[in-house]
């Protein structure tokens, strides 16, 4: 790949602004299939051990820019049409990110999120509550305590399940509105993490 894509142009601005060495051996695996074998290519495999830190510089120049979902999309879609259609490590990054400011700008899947999030919790707290009134030997109350949080423990399940049907959802109504097609197309990834 003589020359580099803008996603990992701006991949490797943003690591300059933050005083991240990314070599040019480095800036050529970002070009190379996301789901690949190393061969031995060091550069490929530091890459991919780098990828949560690609991830953030991107997810941060992607909001310092304004959040142009459009405009990563048509990038996404022509490095991945170069490369034969596959998603390569830079386009897989910037898919996540895309994917993320869908889910994040989304109030309803925040919300039922945030539901998902407290129900578990509180059926934790009300299952470890039935736990100690079983060492208390209470009775009729530990067999209350560890169907309710049973209970919760389902519904906080039924209500993350829920969730992920509405982002794949959004997800789907995003892509389609930019005229993307599916999200295999372009390598976003539609499944919780």
């Amino acid at each position: 790949m003589d020359r580099l894509s803008p996603l990992i142009d701006i991949l490797k601005d943003e690591l300059t602004v933050q005083r991240v060495f990314l070599s040019t051996d480095e800036a050529r695996a970002l070009g190379r299939d996301a789901d690949g074998d190393d061969d031995g290519d060091l550069a490929y495999e530091r890459v991919k051990a780098r990828r949560y830190l690609f991830f953030a510089a991107l997810r941060d120049r992607f909001v310092l820019d304004g959040r142009p979902v459009d405009q990563w999309l048509d990038w996404i879609a022509d490095e991945e049409r170069l490369a034969g259609g596959r998603p390569t490590v830079a386009s897989a990054l910037a898919s996540r990110v895309v994917e993320w400011s869908i889910r994040a700008t989304d109030r309803k899947s925040m919300a039922m999120g945030f539901i998902a999030a407290t129900a578990r919790w509180l059926a934790m707290a009300i299952l470890a509550l039935g736990a100690w009134a079983w060492s208390r030997d209470l009775g009729p109350a530990t067999w209350v305590l560890v169907a309710v949080g049973i209970a919760g423990w389902v519904v906080a399940r039924l209500v993350a399940r829920a969730t992920e049907r509405h982002v794949r959802a959004t997800i789907a109504a995003e892509l389609a509105r930019h005229g993307a097609g599916t999200a295999g197309a372009t390598g976003i990834v539609t499944s919780g993490e």
